[in-house]
């Protein structure tokens, strides 16, 4: 690809996490061409305009214009580095309702509570283990 041609452009792009070296925040612009721009907290997540003043052979390196307002907000919280979807609500859903302790404590409460089986899936369950085990002892009588 060659970006030389975008030099002085004006462009709106999407700011979706670091870089690799951690020196800038990776965007992408409408044809999802990188473009790296300033490390700003506030700028992930969220479109920013930005002027094009240098390339490379895969990226291109955009400066916010003006005081670099957010120009589309994002829906929600960008996550953290890191950082897995869902996971701190669901933890902090657990915490609410009373239940304190350490992190493993905390992930049985999360099982416990998002899995419980019926009388189906546990006759299901049972057969099954008892299919397995037929063929289990069937392999080591012909091993044996």
């Amino acid at each position: 690809m060659d970006f030389i041609s975008q030099v002085g452009e004006r462009q709106h792009v999407l700011v979706t996490e670091e870089s690799f070296d951690a020196q800038y925040n990776v965007a992408h612009n409408k044809f999802y061409e990188q473009v790296l721009v300033p490390k700003k907290p506030e700028f992930k997540g969220k479109m920013i305009e930005v002027d094009i003043y240098e390339t490379g052979k895969h990226f291109m390196k955009g400066q916010p214009v003006g005081d670099a307002n957010v120009f589309t907000p994002s829906i929600a919280k960008p996550l953290e580095k890191g950082e897995v979807s869902g996971l701190i609500h669901e933890f902090s859903a657990v915490h609410q309702n009373g239940i304190n302790g350490n992190a493993a404590s905390s992930s049985a409460v999360l099982l416990q509570q998002s899995w419980r089986p019926d009388g189906v899936t546990v006759k299901v369950i049972s057969v099954g283990l008892a299919l397995l085990a037929v063929i289990v002892a069937y392999a080591m009588e012909k091993l044996g």
